[in-house]
């Protein structure tokens, strides 16, 4: 994840051959705090909290507790700018997420210090919720500074931290270090075919992927077992 790579864009089906899930998952991730797609936010947020249970050392405690909280808010006020969405029956399972994570600041902030800050993040989206001029006047005035490009900028950084530490835990492996992992052969094999029984995903993925330059020339290639049936 090192830097950008053009190239034509694959299907989904097409990128599940060449991709690890959690690296494919891992830039699915980027593109959406890239893209800002807000409304994505809330599986953002879950997959960091369970990578981050597992693998605590990703992230400081504080900075686990900012991105986390930080995706869920900001999903929240996303959701609050809508006049469709700013429902209480839609906002309310946001906001007991986010009780749920006030854990996540203990090491970091004073048992006051949380209170404060949740209660006026929860009284704000309240009066969100109620008052469709304050929340008129709230996101023409107040957000650009408060949840805008620092905000978002804040959100990227930490994102790309997690994903780049999480990227270093999943080195690329050779072919026979594969192949050494693998107990039960023919199962493994059996069941990889059936994901090749449509082959345009495998055409797809080797016409857009090809480099012939990389392959040596094959012409004078020594084969002593097989050359007798030839």
């Amino acid at each position: 994840m090192d830097g950008d790579i053009s190239g034509p864009s694959l299907p989904l089906s097409a990128l599940r051959l060449l991709i690890p899930p959690i690296r494919l998952v891992s830039a699915a991730i980027w593109q959406t705090v890239e893209q800002k797609i807000v409304l994505d936010y809330g599986l953002l947020e879950e997959f960091v909290f369970m990578v981050t249970e597992l693998v605590p050392q990703l992230l400081s405690t504080r900075q686990r507790a900012e991105l986390i909280l930080g995706l869920r808010a900001r999903l929240i006020l996303e959701l609050c700018r809508c006049e469709e969405t700013a429902e209480p029956d839609i906002i309310q399972p946001h906001l007991d997420r986010m009780q749920s994570l006030r854990s996540l600041w203990n090491v970091e902030a004073d048992n006051a210090e949380q209170d404060v800050s949740d209660s006026q993040f929860m009284g704000l989206v309240q009066n969100l919720l109620r008052n469709p001029e304050e929340r008129r006047n709230f996101f023409q005035d107040v957000f650009p500074g408060d949840f805008g490009p620092t905000y978002d900028k804040a959100i990227q950084t930490l994102m790309w931290l997690f994903l780049s530490r999480l990227e270093k835990l999943l080195p690329t492996q050779t072919l026979k270090q594969i192949a050494s992992l693998i107990s039960d052969t023919s199962s493994v094999l059996n069941e990889c075919m059936e994901t090749l029984a449509q082959p345009q995903e495998l055409k797809a993925l080797l016409d857009t992927q090809k480099d012939l330059e990389q392959l040596e020339d094959i012409g004078d290639y020594y084969r002593p077992s097989l050359s007798r049936f030839v």
